[in-house]
């Protein structure tokens, strides 16, 4: 039975996954950085210990992440200048149905509690989320389930009841790790033979989460 709803924010609820594949590689060429398309996709939720990886055969790709990570909400509101041109399909018709079935959602992510704050005001409608959580408050990162487990406990709702919406490999088996169902929802990342086994359900976008969500047992 599902009692709470959490999403992934980056390329899960906005475009910011395929606005960050641009700004890396526009950063990467301007310093003359030869790093190919399959590095660039790497770095999409990558943590600063795998960067570190990379910088040995591509020097200077973690001067080019911070770079990116200090500008991209810039970036953002550059990229995405209307409110709700950076939502992902179906990102509103999910939220209309949460509110009318009295679900509660949360936003678990990576990126910062303010920069979180702000893309949601962006969406150009009303988003009630019942808990935000953030790595940056000093929660290990995703693959690691702390985030989740967190956010399950801010939410009072037992882990196995709740649904994870994730776009990522690390965040797919963040869920897993943290005895929650999950639906895989693709974006930039295409799944390789090690995040395969974790995924429990896809959806080709969060409108689809409707019908997962109208199939699972009433709520009593």
């Amino acid at each position: 039975m599902i009692k709470a709803v959490i999403f992934d924010m980056d390329g899960l609820m906005f475009n910011t996954e395929a606005m960050f594949k641009i700004l890396f590689r526009e950063v990467l060429d301007q310093n003359h950085i030869p790093a190919p398309e399959s590095v660039v996709e790497a770095m999409i939720g990558c943590d600063s210990r795998r960067v570190q990886i990379f910088e040995q055969e591509y020097p200077g790709i973690t001067e080019t992440m911070a770079y990116c990570q200090k500008h991209r909400m810039e970036y953002f509101f550059s990229m995405f200048k209307e409110p709700g041109s950076a939502n992902m399909p179906g990102l509103q018709e999910l939220i209309a149905y949460l509110d009318q079935q009295k679900i509660p959602y949360a936003i678990a992510s990576s990126s910062a509690p303010e920069d979180i704050r702000r893309m949601v005001e962006h969406a150009g409608f009303k988003i009630s989320y019942k808990v935000l959580t953030s790595s940056k408050e000093g929660i290990p990162s995703k693959p690691a389930p702390d985030i989740f487990l967190e956010t399950a406990k801010r939410l009072n709702v037992d882990p196995k009841n709740c649904l994870v919406l994730e776009d990522s490999k690390n965040g797919i088996i963040a869920a897993a790790g943290a005895h929650m169902h999950s639906i895989f929802v693709p974006d930039q990342i295409v799944p390789d033979e090690e995040m395969k086994p974790y995924i429990q359900t896809t959806c080709q976008s969060l409108k689809d989460v409707i019908a997962y969500l109208e199939n699972q047992p009433a709520m009593v």
